[in-house]
């Protein structure tokens, strides 16, 4: 009897893949695209979100930028000279820079937050605890100090115009006659008025919370001239309990 070498090609295939390039190629283009669908899938539920660098910080913990370190202790919220409520932040300040910085410089870089969303700060003052009837209009280097830092309170205009969607959506003859009713001109009178205080809405308030941004010494967009601006990242972020004062 005549032996010979089998041939290659009347076996059958073996293993998990076929032996035609062209499947194999469609398997690992397959495979390619499960894989892409799974990672879209994990970027949108967070799964691939950049982890905090800045997580919550306790009250007392300090807070180092290359434009300041600063110490916050306690926050309370206090009726002001005008009456209003107010919320006030003692903490300990010093200067990084070799030169005085602008009180507008460190607004820039501190946000108030409230978890209601109903109440802003839009505007900080400043006020040291050894002098704290004088006003501070900047921080000189190399001097620590025990700040006052003072934010004036108002309704969030989010939550207005959240409010004002809310009435016309209810309202079924709202936007028929094709003129909006925000087209109305600015009351010049009202913004004389004194502010509303806000005392309801921030005694439903338990906590807020300041986050303190980094700080770069860059030149602005239309000069050369170089000052304090917020960076991208986060310093870290303080959580307050609240009491009224």
């Amino acid at each position: 009897m005549a032996h010979h070498v089998p041939d290659p090609a009347d076996e059958p295939p073996t293993g998990l893949f076929p032996q035609s390039t062209a499947w194999r190629a469609a398997i690992a283009l397959i495979a390619s695209a499960a894989l892409c669908a799974a990672a879209l899938a994990l970027w949108a539920t967070g799964g691939l979100a950049r982890a905090d660098t800045a997580p919550d910080q306790e009250p007392g913990t300090e807070v180092r930028t290359a434009m300041y370190t600063l110490t916050p202790h306690e926050a309370e919220l206090v009726t002001g000279d005008d009456g209003l409520t107010a919320l006030q932040v003692r903490a300990e300040l010093v200067s990084e820079h070799t030169e005085p910085i602008p009180l507008s410089a460190i607004r820039q870089v501190i946000d108030v937050d409230f978890p209601s969303g109903r109440i802003e700060a839009p505007a900080l003052t400043f006020g040291y605890v050894r002098h704290p009837d004088g006003l501070v209009f900047e921080v000189q280097p190399d001097m620590r100090e025990e700040v006052l830092m003072t934010w004036s309170l108002r309704k969030a205009e989010a939550a207005d115009r959240q409010k004002e969607q809310q009435e016309e959506s209810d309202n079924p003859l709202a936007g028929l006659s094709g003129v909006s009713d925000r087209s109305e001109p600015v009351d010049l009178d009202s913004l004389m008025e004194t502010p509303e205080d806000v005392a309801p809405l921030a005694e439903k308030e338990d906590e807020v919370t300041l986050t303190f941004h980094e700080t770069e010494f860059s030149p602005g967009f239309t000069d050369q001239t170089k000052r304090w601006v917020p960076a991208d990242a986060v310093a870290a972020e303080v959580s307050f309990p609240l009491g009224q004062g």
